[in-house]
């Protein structure tokens, strides 16, 4: 809609009254989205943000929460959303300026203690893998008595669609250091979750876990 004021003017009580009126504006639609800046990023995870495509009708409430969704990923120092001229009136085009900054993160560490002994721990993250949005971490830790290897991934557009898949699983192992027996564990969790409104969402999810126990002092 737009707002026209329609003024009536009283020449003789010497006043002015203003009608402001609600009337049906023209209506514009998006012509084409352009995107810069992405080196590594993909544009289709670019493009999932927007509710809207090319064709859509224009509205500038969902194109401010589209940047709002594409400065929360984390993926980029900056993320500017504007809007321009399309080739007609009725068109319009909007364009997407981004700025990249690191996603990953590689730790190591070493330890050693009296009772433990020497160890060592190594840790590998990235929140965009392979530009595909997808997020990756690798966990690593050895010890004289214990072993621990975990990895997760998960993928926030499974299918195509607004869901968000994940997996996480791992082993882990200790030797009678602190108890009479042996400990081998291994786990295993998928999760999925999808929007139940505008601002929630449910998740689902499955815990799998194998212990064994071994060399029993009698």
């Amino acid at each position: 809609v737009s707002v026209e004021p329609r003024i009536k003017r009283n020449f003789k009580k010497q006043t002015i009254d203003i009608d402001f009126t609600l009337v049906k504006a023209p209506r514009i639609f998006v012509e084409r989205i352009d995107i810069k800046g992405n080196v590594t990023t993909l544009d289709r995870v670019i493009r999932r943000q927007f509710s809207s495509a090319e064709s859509d009708p224009f509205n500038p409430r969902e194109l401010r929460q589209a940047a709002e969704r594409l400065r929360a990923l984390g993926f980029f120092a900056d993320a500017k959303v504007t809007t321009r001229n399309g080739s007609s009136d009725e068109l319009i085009l909007i364009d997407v300026d981004v700025v990249e900054k690191p996603t990953g993160s590689l730790g190591f560490g070493l330890s050693y203690s009296v009772t433990s002994g020497t160890g060592f721990n190594l840790n590998l993250s990235e929140n965009n893998f392979l530009g595909r949005g997808q997020a990756l971490s690798l966990n690593l830790s050895r010890g004289t008595a214990t072993t621990d290897a975990f990895v997760s991934f998960s993928e926030s557009a499974f299918l195509g669609r607004d869901l968000r898949f994940s997996i996480s699983g791992g082993t882990s192992s200790s030797s009678g250091n602190s108890a009479s027996y042996d400990t081998d564990k291994l786990s295993f969790s998928p999760q999925i979750s999808f929007p139940a409104g505008e601002m929630s969402r449910w998740s689902l999810k499955i815990n799998l876990e194998r212990t064994e126990i071994s060399k029993v002092d009698n």
